[in-house]
């Protein structure tokens, strides 16, 4: 008979301690905000308006990019944070990315430049990563 008192006991000692936990995951949320990355459609974000700009003192290589990025939705109307690389070459070594600054208003004129320029002919993709949520 104690055995299956003891038994009982544990089972409901499990249940309560799980319930406890889907109890607290259940109290997490996480606020909307807009994101994304790509070279064709970034989801969250228009791109539009890019300007390569090229070294005055080598004009075969690219110094800086420039465009303009435009939220597509109303999620978060915080200044976004913008990273942008390009994909010169199959190499990790080269690939370059870039901290750009961003305007303080929407659309959000942006501005990525290279601590090396790259060469133009190396150039192959850009891609755009786009985040609103900012720690």
């Amino acid at each position: 008979m104690y055995r299956n008192f003891k038994v009982l006991l544990i089972v409901l000692v499990v249940i309560v301690i799980a319930g406890s936990a889907y109890a607290f995951a259940a109290a997490n949320t996480v606020p909307d905000s807009n994101t994304g990355y790509g070279d064709s459609i970034v989801s969250g974000y228009t791109v539009s308006d890019i300007v390569y700009n090229y070294d005055a003192a080598a004009p075969t290589t690219l110094a800086s990019i420039a465009f303009v990025l435009t939220s597509d939705g109303l999620l978060n109307t915080q200044q976004p944070e913008v990273q942008i690389s390009t994909t010169a070459g199959v190499a990790a070594a080269d690939f370059a990315t870039s901290t750009c600054t961003v305007s303080a208003t929407a659309p959000w004129q942006t501005t990525c430049t290279f601590g090396t320029p790259i060469n133009v002919e190396d150039v192959v993709a850009l891609n755009v990563l786009a985040s609103s949520s900012q720690p």
